[in-house]
């Protein structure tokens, strides 16, 4: 672990640093092959010691609107055939705002607070344009449907996008502010952009099955580490992706020994549907065609259904307006129950399992959605399928010892579990960073460079340096009782500058103490304040900045587009807030 300057005050922190050892992160141009990390500190994980398996149930009625009140005995869960004992059992309710800010003031120039606009809904919606698999004319017509959905989408839905054009890119984090969203798509230039029409598919992997489950299997390991279920919606004319030889055998027969996979696509996909089973991730293809596939599985017409069903989602079919299909999959994957089994089988091999849920009264005449098949593969095949990807196997290892990582991600969602409200400002002109500061700046995805031990590289040239000043203010009740509580507590600051296109430039993160101590008056000090100091080298386009309580992992986190504001001062602009966090 690296180590961070602290200073404690009394009732409040301070955290001041220049540049720090970076924190391991990833660029979206990056396409590691392997399946995903393990969730940190999450009930709904696999470990090491003790694995449950996460199983989310969707349940409608004849038609089509979710069934309520249904409680853990009223579900049967098996797995190869085998009864499992259900050891949680919870019920997310779609129709129910999952957090609902509290109002807050007009804020000054340049100052932000972790709360959405609206009141949060359903679980995290990402949407996966493929356009290397879509047909050029199917492509025109989607993009005026594409726009349509992102004007007309619920308020409070929290959406994601991913391009797969020339590299797979993410053009917009999540956000329930969908005019943001309708600006990524509508934003010209280098990329991340979404083009027009993309014409190259056959050069960049049209109906490649590598590719396909290295691009699924990516996305997998981004979303690792975020709580609850995630729905990926996949918009594609070609769903180039198999489930795997067995149980591709036992629903297509005979024929699928004839399509011979090699070995490595073989492994792949095992480890793209552990990566999604890992990460909680339920697949919803929507054909972009107008034309139902079927017969040849692994060919142009991939069986969307059994794809599907393996994950937990649901296929739809275009009927030409695959804007409605999408909101048709909003509707869908809203409200679930999550179940969890410690499977019986404890020989994590790498070997197919299969997953039976049903209802313990055969007469309801229910619908059940949920994941079919999960593969048991090892922590120990994790970390080899890595082998040869340093920066993408720290990156992992990091977010698999620690929930930080997975919250400081770019794009990562907005978190308000603690509150707490920044101010930002440039202090200074861009300065020529010294040679201990390029030193440190080489760990950062955007300048690592892969050695030999022979080699004596050289020194990376000098960049300039634009130093950005944050000052917190962080508004927890629950903090202040644990300083008194336990005398002292601590919380951590962590800010995150990442490029257009997603790669990490520099990070930091500091630690700072907070006391009992009590203010002049007797009373106990209602906020918290920290000032921290971020040198961002050239090209910053986004700062993402968390704070979290690591005594009960409580966190906050938001994400600023850059530039800032143009402002008189730079003095930092701290505002009163009443109101504690959800």
């Amino acid at each position: 672990m690296y180590q961070f300057p602290v200073v404690a005050v009394a009732a409040a922190v301070s955290v001041v640093a220049c540049i720090s050892a970076p924190m391991q992160g990833w660029s979206q141009k990056q396409y590691p092959s392997g399946t995903a990390t393990t969730q940190a500190q999450s009930e709904y994980v696999f470990r090491s010691t003790v694995r449950r398996v996460p199983v989310d149930v969707v349940v409608l009625d004849k038609s089509g609107n979710p069934v309520r009140g249904l409680t853990k005995n009223d579900f049967v869960v098996e797995e190869d055939r085998k009864p499992q004992s259900v050891l949680s059992f919870e019920f997310f309710d779609g129709a129910t705002p999952a957090f609902v800010p509290p109002k807050i003031p007009p804020l000054p120039s340049n100052t932000f607070v972790n709360l959405p606009t609206a009141p949060e809904r359903g679980p995290l919606y990402i949407l996966y344009y493929d356009m290397v698999n879509t047909e050029e004319v199917e492509q025109m017509m989607f993009r005026a449907e594409l726009l349509k959905f992102v004007d007309n989408a619920a308020p409070g839905t929290r959406i994601a996008l991913f391009v797969n054009a020339r590299g797979l890119h993410l053009i917009q984090g999540f956000t329930t502010d969908h005019a943001l969203l309708r600006e990524a798509i509508l934003r010209k230039g280098s990329p991340p952009s979404v083009p027009d029409v993309f014409i190259d598919g056959e050069v960049y992997g049209r109906n490649d099955v590598g590719a396909a489950l290295s691009d699924l299997n990516f996305i997998a390991e981004y979303l690792a580490g975020l709580p609850e279920r995630k729905n990926l919606i996949w918009l594609s004319t070609y769903f180039p992706i198999p489930v795997g030889p067995a149980y591709a055998r036992a629903n297509w027969g005979g024929g699928v020994d004839s399509l011979d996979l090699s070995e490595l696509e073989s492994d792949g996909i095992k480890h793209t549907y552990a990566a999604l089973m890992r990460s909680r991730i339920a697949l919803y293809p929507v054909s972009l065609s107008g034309v139902v596939g079927g017969g040849d599985p692994f060919g142009n017409h991939t069986d969307m259904g059994i794809v599907a069903e393996a994950t937990g989602g649901h296929a739809f079919y275009s009927d030409n307006h695959p804007g409605t299909l999408i909101d048709k999959v909003i509707n869908h994957g809203a409200s679930y129950y999550t179940l969890t089994y410690s499977p019986q089988n404890t020989k994590f091999d790498g070997s197919e399992r299969h997953i039976q849920v049903t209802l313990a009264d055969k007469n309801k005449d229910y619908v059940l959605t949920y994941r079919t098949l999960y593969y048991a593969v090892s922590d120990d095949e994790v970390e080899e399928s890595h082998t040869k990807q340093v920066t993408q196997q720290r990156f992992l290892a990091a977010k698999k010892a620690d929930t930080l990582y997975a919250t400081v991600e770019h794009g990562a969602p907005m978190m308000h579990d603690l509150l707490f409200v920044a101010h930002m400002a440039t202090t200074g002109r861009p300065r020529l960073a010294s040679a201990e500061e390029m030193k440190q700046l080489e760990d950062s995805p955007a300048y690592f460079r892969t050695r030999r031990k022979s080699q004596s590289p050289k020194p990376l040239t000098p960049v300039n340096l634009q130093q950005y000043v944050i000052n917190y203010d962080v508004i927890d009740p629950q903090l202040r009782t644990l300083a008194v509580t336990q005398k002292s507590s601590e919380l951590e600051f962590a800010a995150a500058a990442y490029n257009s296109d997603g790669v990490l430039l520099n990070s930091i993160l500091n630690k700072g103490a907070i006391t009992s101590e009590q203010r002049p008056d007797g009373k106990v000090q209602n906020r918290f304040q920290a000032v921290q100091q971020l040198e961002v080298p050239p090209g910053a386009a986004y700062i993402r900045v968390v704070v979290r309580n690591p005594q009960n992992d409580r966190t906050g986190a938001l994400e600023v587009k850059l530039p800032l504001k143009q402002e008189t001062q730079t003095a930092a602009a701290h505002i009163e807030m009443k109101g504690e966090s959800n």
